[in-house]
């Protein structure tokens, strides 16, 4: 392996903080990173081939590009030499999801926090697990909850669907989530069940939130609206979910806005 393969990434990372001052105290960690990389992608041909497609190899380099933008927002003071139980595992397992942007910057952005003491407290081992268990969708739910800055004690409006029978009631849609992003409540629902069954966040049936307006969206959807009218007999009732403890600090260090 040519040495100078080493040098690919640092002078990158020092060029978008500018300054040699920061060259030393990134060297380390960066070294360490760029140990990893070519472990896992290489970087003559007879590595890449394993990629298979020329589409796939600019993947990787969109992926060395979303490292190093999340590295250069770390100051120099937070620097720290990566967990290799998180940067190993997060650089083998982004190979297989690297042609999908949300989860490639989910990659990314764990690689990058392992490298960021701040993030200490926060980083688990078993994050890189939940990143290969969620889908786009899921990703771009968890990345607006995250600009939408919902915190722990906040809750999201949803809504529910059923039918009072003469011994008891149906459930006819038992989770609606809808925004001017996620128009389908369908698919939106399956996404929330399974960011539940992760532990990201937590589905309340039997909980609301306070004020109506915080409805208003889902209920005068014209989804809604056509079922309703259709379905006359159909109720329309509210629910929430809320973010856990350890979804907070999934979304801080793996979700981009």
């Amino acid at each position: 392996m040519d040495p100078n393969q080493f040098q690919d990434f640092l002078p990158l990372v020092t060029g978008f903080l500018g300054g040699a001052t920061s060259a030393g105290v990134f060297a380390g960690p960066i070294q360490t990173l760029q140990d990893w990389w070519y472990i896992n992608y290489g970087h003559n041909a007879s590595s890449r081939a394993a990629l298979l497609k020329a589409t796939h190899e600019a993947n990787v380099e969109k992926l060395k590009n979303d490292i190093l933008q999340e590295v250069a927002t770390i100051p120099p003071e937070n620097i720290q030499d990566p967990s290799i139980k998180i940067l190993g595992p997060a650089l083998d397992a982004s190979r297989y999801y690297i042609e999908e942007e949300e989860l490639r910057k989910m990659f990314a952005k764990i690689i990058a926090s392992s490298l960021d003491n701040r993030k200490s407290e926060s980083i688990h081992s078993s994050f890189v697990e939940i990143i290969k268990q969620l889908d786009v969708l899921d990703a771009k739910i968890l990345s607006f909850l995250k600009k939408e800055q919902i915190g722990v004690q906040a809750a999201v409006a949803t809504m529910h669907m059923y039918k009072k029978l003469e011994n008891g009631t149906r459930t006819i849609f038992p989770l609606i989530f809808l925004t001017d992003e996620f128009y389908d409540f369908q698919k939106n629902s399956i996404s929330l069940v399974n960011l539940e069954r992760l532990g990201l966040i937590s589905i309340k049936t039997d909980s609301w939130l306070s004020h109506e307006s915080n409805y208003d969206f889902i209920r005068n959807h014209p989804i809604t609206v056509g079922i309703l009218k259709e379905f006359p007999d159909i109720i329309l009732d509210k629910s929430c979910f809320t973010i856990t403890d350890y979804g907070k600090n999934f979304i801080d260090v793996c979700v981009v806005e």
